[in-house]
């Protein structure tokens, strides 16, 4: 059970039904469901990347410093404004602890990954410095479809709106995230842009329909 990997077409299938299901879930009067079910999504998510991403043990101690570097400025950010700005953690994103949802540093871990698998992968010429660079931009540019709608999802609020603190902030966390992953992953992962592109067109869809 321990080597159990699920069949790759399988997995893609999954990612897609996950997206499809909760952002159709969103425009449906299962909504408050579908928000309770964010977690498990992301769960989920996480381990159809990991299992593809040739996990060596480096790797996994690195993934999990990530999870604590996302949860720790997350911690930061909510009690003192910094890197992000100011905002509260709504409860879409499950259970909080001191106010974060211990989950979002799962999220964190997500794209960071598989920003750094897909550029490895893609663009194998570029040296470290450059792919670290190009994948914490990619992980700005994410982040820059999510947070428009973070609220209708009951991800989080920022007071006044999010703005220029908040994408410094997401890139210096990120160029640290990257750093730490960049000589550590194999460039052969194919769950990392399947889930990026899913992200991004399920974000993207709640600017052109915004959920209820």
């Amino acid at each position: 059970m321990r080597n159990f990997q699920l069949p790759y077409s399988w997995a893609l299938v999954l990612v897609i039904v996950l997206h499809l299901v909760g952002f159709f879930g969103w425009h449906s009067g299962w909504s408050s469901v579908i928000s309770l079910l964010t977690p498990i999504h992301l769960l989920i998510s996480f381990w159809l990347l990991f299992q593809f991403s040739g996990a060596t043990t480096t790797l996994r101690s690195r993934l999990l410093l990530v999870y604590a570097i996302g949860l720790g400025v997350e911690f930061l950010g909510v009690h003192t404004g910094y890197p992000f700005g100011v905002y509260t953690y709504l409860e879409g994103l499950g259970p909080l602890v001191w106010d974060v949802p211990w989950m979002i540093g799962v999220n964190w871990a997500i794209l960071a990954l598989a920003t750094a698998q897909w550029v490895k992968s893609y663009l194998p010429e570029f040296n470290r410095w450059q792919r670290v660079l190009l994948a914490a931009v990619l992980m700005v540019l994410i982040d820059l479809l999510i947070e428009p709608v973070a609220p209708q999802l009951r991800f989080w609020i920022f007071a006044g709106g999010h703005g220029w603190l908040n994408s410094l902030g997401w890139l210096a966390t990120s160029l640290v995230m990257q750093f730490l992953l960049s000589e550590e992953v194999e460039g052969e992962n194919r769950m990392a842009l399947p889930i990026l592109l899913s992200q991004a067109i399920f974000f993207a869809g709640f600017h052109l329909w915004p959920a209820a």
